[in-house]
């Protein structure tokens, strides 16, 4: 069994219609506005505003003399989207090594995004 149009039936429907409306595109960035979005105003005065309200508190003062090492904690010391289930498993492998050999010649600083 075979369904479907025919060819010439196609013909009659495959034309634009002649009063179309209007679209109104949203999506589009104005011409006028070139200015890079990280040079926005709007944008600037939030990144200011979060710079002033943040609260940094500190875990371990830095050691004299040390050089600074910041860390980020999701998957550069535990790959937090694995199947494991103790923090064992977590861990990438040569963790404490490489953590032991760092904090002898830095202080390290983690960051948990």
């Amino acid at each position: 069994m075979m369904m479907g149009s025919l060819e010439r039936d196609y013909e009659s429907v495959d034309v634009p219609p002649e009063e179309r409306p209007d679209v109104n595109n949203d999506l589009d960035i104005p011409e006028d506005d070139d200015k890079p979005l990280e040079n926005k105003e709007v944008y600037l005065n939030k990144v200011t505003r979060r710079i002033k309200e943040y609260n940094v508190k500190i875990l371990n003062p830095l050691r004299e003399g040390k050089k600074l090492l910041v860390l980020d904690i999701d998957y550069t010391l535990f790959d937090h989207r694995s199947a494991a289930e103790t923090g064992v498993e977590l861990m990438r492998p040569f963790l404490h090594e490489f953590l032991t050999s760092a904090y002898a010649v830095r202080s390290c600083f983690f960051l948990d995004s």
